[in-house]
């Protein structure tokens, strides 16, 4: 498996865990203190039922009302047509991170390293969570921090959740996915190598 398709798994897995579908969402802590995450209570391990909660994370990055979109200038972005998109975006208005355009990815994952220099620390601020599906069904560990916005090109989300995730690629601090790219219209024209992002 490529790292990169490690990655998308990572993004599918992470659609598993915070977006439900018909069933109910459990959240649960274990002895070390990490949060897990199941689709309906029959998931959950029997030992934890009684202390397991629901929670909903359907499209609820922090809560609904901080999530602001300002009306912005469109913003386009030239890429090599044939190769991975990647953008410049803005951490909390100041710290940039090249992202992988991902429109198939559910969230966006940030370098650690990026969000301490914007701030933030995963460690301190972040509730740890652990999502299957990376490599081989294994169990990965991450971060769920608050950033207060993240601008591409003038496109710009105010306070939102992201996930603190290394990537470990050169060049690379993490993957734009659709709980910023659904806010805005994105248009992908392969022939011109330029992608639009503009507010609804």
């Amino acid at each position: 498996m490529t790292r990169l398709a490690a990655i998308i798994a990572m993004a599918l897995a992470l659609v598993l865990h915070f977006q439900p579908a018909a069933a109910q969402i459990y959240r649960w802590t274990d002895d070390a203190g990490n949060a897990h995450y199941a689709d309906g209570l029959h998931n959950v391990p029997e030992n934890a039922r009684s202390k397991s909660t629901t929670v909903n994370l359907r499209n609820s990055p922090v809560t609904t009302n901080e999530v602001k979109v300002p009306a912005v200038r469109d913003a386009s972005i030239a890429f090599t047509p044939g190769k991975h998109i990647l953008v410049t975006a803005l951490v909390n208005g100041s710290t940039p991170a090249r992202l992988y355009l991902d429109t198939g990815a559910a969230h966006t994952l940030l370098s650690p390293r990026v969000l301490r220099a914007a701030g933030v620390s995963p460690e301190n601020t972040g509730e740890k969570v652990e999502a299957r599906g990376l490599v081989a069904d294994a169990k990965t560990a991450f971060y769920r921090v608050a950033i207060d916005s993240l601008d591409v090109g003038g496109a710009r989300v105010g306070r939102m959740t992201v996930s603190a995730y290394d990537m470990d690629m050169p060049g690379v601090d993490g993957l734009l996915g659709q709980d910023f790219l659904g806010f805005f219209t994105v248009t992908i024209d392969s022939s011109r190598g330029l992608v639009t992002i503009a507010p609804r």
